[in-house]
C-alpha cells in the first residue's frame, strides 16, 4: 500500500515543496525528485565523512579522467 503521508513528509521537509505543490506531483515525478535527492544526500554524506570538498572532488575526478 502506498503511504501518501510519507510522500508529503518527504516532499515538504526534504524537497522543500509546499503542500499544494506536493499534491500536484505525479508519483513518477515524485520518484524522480526523490531519487535525485537520495543521490545528492549520499554524495554530501560521503564528502562530509571523508572531509572532502567539492573542489577536491573535482580535482580527483579530473585526475582520474586523465588516464583515459
Amino acid at each position: 500500500a502506498l503511504d501518501f503521508s510519507w510522500i508529503y513528509v518527504i516532499c515538504m521537509s526534504r524537497l522543500k515543496f509546499s503542500f499544494k505543490e506536493t499534491g500536484r506531483l505525479t508519483l513518477s515525478a515524485f520518484l524522480k525528485f526523490y531519487e535525485n535527492y537520495q543521490n545528492l544526500f549520499d554524495l554530501e554524506m560521503t564528502l562530509q565523512n571523508t572531509k572532502t570538498t567539492y573542489k577536491q572532488l573535482k580535482i580527483k575526478v579530473r585526475k582520474s579522467e586523465e588516464w583515459f
